[in-house]
C-alpha cells in the first residue's frame, strides 16, 4: 500500500505541475492573440489594448500615437518570452526532461513577473486601480505558481539543469518572431484606426425619432462633438430633445466601447 500511495502522489504531483505549465503557456498565448487581433470582431471578444494604451498616454498628455505604440510593443515583448519559455517548458515536461523544464519555467517566471511588475507601476501613474488589483493578483499567483511547482518536484526529477545553444538561439528566433508579428500588427492598427480619436460617427436610425451612436473606446470629447455637429447637418429639420446612454448591464463590460441614443422631435 505504501507504495502505491507513493506512485499515486507522484502522479498527482505531475499532473499539477504539468497543469501549472499549461495554464500559463494559454494564458500568455491568449494575450499576444489580444494585440494581434486586437477589439472584437465575430469569433473573438478581446480587450482593445491600441485604444487603452492610446487612451492611457493621451490622459498624461502624451498625445503622439508612437509613445503608446512603443510602449504596447515593450509589453508585447515581454508577454512573447515569458510565452516562448513557458511553452518550452511545458515541452520539456511532457519529455520528461523535467530539469530543463524547470530552467524554462523559472525563465517564463521571471519575464511574468517583471510584465505585472511594469503594468502595475503604469497603473499607479495613470491611475487604474481597477487594473492595479488585477495585475497584482497575477503577480502573487506567479510567485504561488512557482512556490507550488517546486514543492511538488520529485527527488528523481533533480537532472541536469541549464540551457544549450540551440536551445537559446531556437526561443531567441521564435520569441523575435513573434514580436515581429506583433509589432506590425500594432502600428498597423495604428494606422488605419486612429481616426477614431477624431472622425465623427454616424448615427444609424433604429425608430421613429430615435438614433444609435456606436462610440468608439478610442474616442473622446472631439469625437462626441463632432459627431452631434454632423447629425445636427444631416437632420435640419429636427431638434435634439435629450441623449441617453445605455445601462451597464446592457453592455458588454470591457469588450465594449460607450453606446448612445439621441431622442430628436420635429421643430415647430
Amino acid at each position: 500500500m505504501g507504495l502505491i500511495d507513493k506512485s499515486r502522489t507522484a502522479s498527482n504531483n505531475h499532473l499539477i505541475r504539468g497543469a501549472i505549465l499549461m495554464y500559463w503557456s494559454i494564458f500568455w498565448l491568449f494575450n499576444i492573440l489580444d494585440k494581434v487581433i486586437g477589439g472584437s470582431h465575430y469569433l473573438w471578444v478581446g480587450r482593445d489594448r491600441f485604444a487603452q494604451f492610446q487612451k492611457y498616454f493621451a490622459s498624461a498628455g502624451l498625445d503622439a500615437p508612437i509613445i503608446a505604440d512603443a510602449s504596447l510593443i515593450v509589453a508585447a515583448g515581454l508577454e512573447v518570452f515569458a510565452f516562448v519559455f513557458m511553452t518550452g517548458a511545458l515541452a520539456y515536461f511532457l519529455k520528461s526532461r523535467k530539469g530543463e523544464a524547470r530552467s524554462w519555467f523559472l525563465i517564463g517566471i521571471c519575464f511574468t513577473l517583471a510584465t505585472f511588475t511594469i503594468f502595475s507601476f503604469g497603473d499607479h501613474l495613470f491611475g487604474d486601480r481597477f487594473e492595479l488589483l488585477e495585475h497584482t493578483l497575477f503577480w502573487f499567483m506567479t510567485l504561488a505558481s512557482w512556490v507550488i511547482f517546486n514543492r511538488l518536484e520529485q527527488p528523481s526529477d533533480a537532472v541536469k539543469e541549464g540551457f544549450n545553444r540551440s536551445q537559446t538561439m531556437t526561443a531567441v528566433v521564435v520569441a523575435g518572431a513573434l514580436i515581429l508579428t506583433t509589432s506590425f500588427s500594432i502600428f498597423n492598427y495604428n494606422e488605419h484606426f486612429f481616426f477614431r480619436r477624431t472622425s465623427p460617427i454616424v448615427a444609424e436610425p433604429v425608430g421613429e425619432d430615435l438614433f444609435k451612436v456606436s462610440f468608439p473606446f478610442l474616442g473622446g470629447s472631439t469625437v462626441f462633438e463632432k459627431t452631434i455637429e454632423q447629425f445636427m447637418e444631416a437632420h435640419p429639420s429636427k431638434r435634439i430633445d435629450h441623449i441617453y446612454t445605455v445601462p451597464n448591464p446592457l453592455r458588454l463590460k470591457k469588450a465594449d466601447a460607450l453606446i448612445f441614443y439621441i431622442i430628436t422631435e420635429e421643430k415647430p
